[in-house]
């Protein structure tokens, strides 16, 4: 998979107009896009896109973004598993749902992450950037003539840029000496890859479903597999731990589509809800979740890259040809969206009402 993702030119340039730290849909995102209108372009991807992510879903809403970035015939042949809707029971145990039928957009998608991200870079490689997997960042610093220089660890790996973007993740890069970031509210994800040995659950609807101590999320991944997440408060897990079966006991949904199935992977990821205090600068911009880091219950950070990705493309290509006014904007536009999103968390976690003693709900909702 590495391999096929790091066509482009057949070695490293001495130096660029921007590099991408990151081959997320952000980074690919606007690597590809910055390319085509003839930047050159590296991405420097830390993994070889074989880092245990199990899956995600990505919104109909997305579908046209894919289509706009020019990949959407590669998409339809990659394997996706269509999602016809989301159902969730969230503040009492009645079932609600979400069904995709009607959406102007057409259907979800459930993607292997890895394979999905693959693709991305694929399609910015074959657009003209330069790709590279399995390198990580060791430091990203100006020269005295203003521009980055980006070390890799290796003696006769550093590349030089006129730009960079960060798109690294949730944590993001100190650039300009300035990484810090407005923390909204922090989760714990642990995330379960469920083998069925016999028959997979025939529903291929993302499901939600809350708990005592947090939330489940279950999908089904276009191996056949089920992804499981159960998402709590840092400081519960740390403090005494969580026992899943306690939380499936609360969570009939759930418990149905992991049932008896064999664990057959799993992971923790600590997963902030978080805008960067300035997502971008002179010479530099954050995108995806390097500039702002939704919760999961959101359902559209995928989404939400692959637009960052766009608008940011735009404002660099500007600020490349001496107009960095573009940069300002894309950076107030980041925080507006994050504030309207985080109004729009805390309305939903004080939907769930049915244990307002337990820490992760005290904590959360309308009393923050």
């Amino acid at each position: 998979m590495s391999s096929d993702a790091t066509r482009g030119p057949s070695s490293p340039a001495a130096a660029y107009d921007v590099a991408v730290i990151g081959g997320g849909p952000a980074g690919a995102a606007v690597a590809r896009a910055l390319a085509l209108r003839g930047h050159g372009v590296v991405v420097l991807e830390a993994t070889s896109f074989d880092a245990p992510r199990f899956g995600e879903t990505l919104p109909p809403e997305a579908n046209p973004l894919l289509r706009a970035l020019g990949v959407w015939d590669a998409f339809a042949a990659s394997g996706a598993l269509a999602s016809p809707g989301t159902v969730w029971a969230w503040g009492s145990r009645d079932l609600q749902e979400t069904d995709f039928v009607a959406n102007r957009f057409g259907t979800g998608w459930h993607v292997d992450r890895n394979a999905f991200d693959a693709l991305l870079c694929r399609a910015a490689a074959d657009a003209g950037a330069h790709v590279l997997t399995a390198v990580r960042v060791a430091r990203c610093a100006r020269t005295g003539g203003g521009t980055w220089r980006i070390e890799t660890g290796a003696a006769d790996a550093a590349i030089a840029a006129r730009f960079v973007v960060d798109a690294s993740g949730r944590n993001g890069l100190r650039l300009d000496g300035d990484g810090r970031r407005i923390v909204d509210d922090a989760l714990v994800a642990i995330f379960l890859r469920v083998a069925h040995d016999g028959v997979a659950p025939p529903d291929l609807r993302t499901l939600v479903e809350s708990a005592p101590d947090g939330w489940w999320y279950c999908a089904p991944l276009p191996s056949g597999e089920t992804v499981a997440a159960f998402l709590t408060d840092p400081a519960l897990y740390a403090k005494k731990g969580i026992e899943l079966a306690d939380q499936l006991a609360f969570a009939p949904l759930a418990r149905a589509r992991i049932g008896s199935s064999r664990i057959a992977e799993s992971h923790v990821v600590h997963v902030p809800s978080a805008v960067r205090a300035r997502a971008a600068g002179d010479g530099w911009a954050a995108a995806g979740d390097a500039a702002a880091a939704y919760d999961p219950l959101s359902g559209y950070g995928i989404t939400k890259a692959l637009r960052d990705g766009g608008a940011l493309a735009d404002a660099v290509d500007r600020a490349l040809r001496g107009d960095a006014d573009g940069l300002a904007a894309y950076a107030d536009g980041v925080r507006r969206a994050f504030d309207a999103y985080a109004a729009q968390r805390r309305s939903y976690y004080a939907l769930e009402t049915r244990w307002p003693e337990r820490a992760f709900w005290k904590n959360r909702g309308a009393r923050r």
